[in-house]
């Protein structure tokens, strides 16, 4: 019924549920109408009602004067440029217009879906219980940041001329058939015997009244519903010229990068003889988020290690392997790298640090390390920390990530196990295969996909030289009306079925 539109707290929204609290309990209060001072006494909000010797009527009466737009001070340059989108100009005249527009069109859209779905069926005391309730707050919670809302229609503003320009430069040409169809579906006639004869009447209501609250021409209205056209026909032309074709197949991967083909040839038989991947990656593997930083802990003092034994560490030669030692992070062994000074006179070292769960396992490592095994290797194999990397696992992958040589190799076979090495231009590499599956995705998925890729082309033309900002005066100038109580008819006391004060005229 109504488009997305984001959701929040605000002040028109905490109105609507007074009103319908009110109604409930009973027409003890009127509420109070939705205006705002600071603008010209030509708005409705300058009539509203006031407290009687009576009280409440009986009969619910108007509290409000026909809506007239607002005049623009005459401080407002409106013929002044604000951006230029390849030839095409759009002045701040425009835009007010247009935000004007925006804030008209939603609320009346509003005011159409409550008409058609009826005011008893919404509850806004319950959020997300109430899907249609949410999506009119969500509508009121938008126009309440009126900053942020003339942001979004400058944006759609560029957007539409950048569309425009494209739709004739590739010579496509708009049916007129399908800008009635768009107007069909926004006032719901699909369903009429005849919708082409049903449309003319409330598109002709609803053009009269959006050029009196927004100063558009009938003319540039009908051409946001060809925008809509437009959009909707260069769409698919654009993600079928710009996107990749969607992944269908994904598999475990575990990579292995080695510098030279003598390596990743003894990484190969190492793996083909049983031996472990993760033991492979550390010794042959260059790749370093395969085996992370080899447990470097760079420059620190006795308070950086924060342990008991940390002063044993620090006194430990350049060299020397230290530990295990009971840590809050686990048991911890350290090679010195480094020793140095700091300029307050305290001693630093560098070491390399295996971080592991058990004092069992501590123990082996010191042993093997102590007989020439290499500590990097070691940090690699059986460290807990991040510092001993991924151990070349990729994750449930496809091929798109990996270097084309290694695709070409995995695409030509349907197989799991080992695929390389293969020379790339990062070195030699071999991946080993497991669980692959065919992920197809569904149709919502495409179609989010297709319409995320049609807004990020949208956004890289906004963002090229085409478009040239000429002045940000139009920031400053975003215009707040109509209000809401304006052209939602259903915010008023009688739709709530609440009695209203009689109304007193102001000047």
């Amino acid at each position: 019924m109504f488009g997305n539109r984001r959701k929040g707290s605000a002040a028109l929204v905490a109105v609507l549920l007074s009103l319908l609290l009110l109604s409930a309990c009973g027409p003890t209060v009127t509420p109070v109408v939705i205006r705002d001072n600071k603008r010209s006494l030509t708005l409705t909000a300058a009539a509203m009602p006031s407290p009687s010797p009576t009280g409440p009527t009986a009969v619910p009466t108007a509290t409000s004067t026909p809506y007239v737009r607002a005049t623009d001070t005459p401080d407002l340059d409106l013929s002044q440029p604000i951006v230029q989108v390849g030839s095409e100009v759009i002045t701040l005249g425009d835009f007010r217009a247009r935000v004007r527009y925006e804030r008209f069109s939603s609320l009346e859209e509003v005011r159409r879906g409550v008409a058609l779905i009826g005011l008893s069926s919404l509850n806004f005391t319950v959020p997300g219980k109430n899907p249609a309730a949410d999506r009119v707050a969500a509508v009121f919670n938008t126009l309440a940041n009126s900053q942020a809302f003339g942001v979004q229609v400058y944006e759609i503003m560029l957007r539409e001329v950048i569309l425009r320009h494209e739709y004739e430069r590739r010579a496509l040409t708009l049916n007129p058939s399908d800008v009635q169809a768009y107007w069909i579906r926004r006032f719901n006639l699909q369903r009429e015997a005849d919708p082409s004869a049903a449309v003319g009447a409330p598109l002709e209501v609803y053009l009269e009244e959006a050029v009196r609250y927004s100063g558009m021409s009938r003319e540039a209205i009908m051409g946001i519903a060809e925008s809509f056209v437009r959009a909707a026909a260069l769409q698919p032309i654009i993600v079928r010229e710009v996107s990749k074709e969607p992944r269908l197949e994904t598999f475990n991967a575990k990579r292995i990068l080695s510098r030279t083909q003598n390596d990743a040839e003894t990484a190969l038989a190492f793996l083909q003889e049983g031996g472990d991947f993760r033991e492979a990656v550390c010794r042959y593997s260059i790749d370093p988020g395969a085996h992370g930083s080899r447990g470097d802990t760079g420059f620190t003092t006795r308070s950086g290690l924060n342990f008991a034994e940390s002063a044993s560490v620090i006194a430990a030669e350049i060299g020397a392997v230290v530990g295990p030692f009971s840590t809050s992070l686990g048991w911890q062994i350290f090679k010195i790298s480094d020793k140095r000074r700091n300029p307050d006179g305290d001693a630093e070292i560098r070491a390399q640090v295996i971080t592991v769960a058990t004092e069992t396992l501590a123990q082996q490592i010191v042993t093997r390390a102590k007989t020439g095994e290499d500590f990097s290797t070691l940090v690699c194999l059986y460290s807990l920390g991040k510092d001993a990397g991924d151990g070349g696992n990729l994750g449930s992958v496809g091929v798109d990530v990996l270097s084309p040589e290694l695709a070409r190799l995995i695409n030509a076979s349907a197989e799991n196990g080992l695929f390389g090495p293969v020379q790339t231009a990062n070195g030699y590499e071999i991946a080993l295969i497991e669980n692959r599956k065919v992920d197809i995705p569904n149709p919502e998925e495409l179609d989010r996909a297709a319409e995320q890729t049609f807004i990020k082309w949208q956004l890289e033309q906004v963002q090229s030289g085409t478009v040239v900002q000429v002045s940000e005066v139009w920031r400053s100038a975003i215009p707040t009306d109509p209000l809401p109580i304006q052209v939602a008819p259903f915010l008023t006391e009688a739709s709530f079925g609440l009695p209203t004060l009689v109304p007193t005229a102001t000047p």
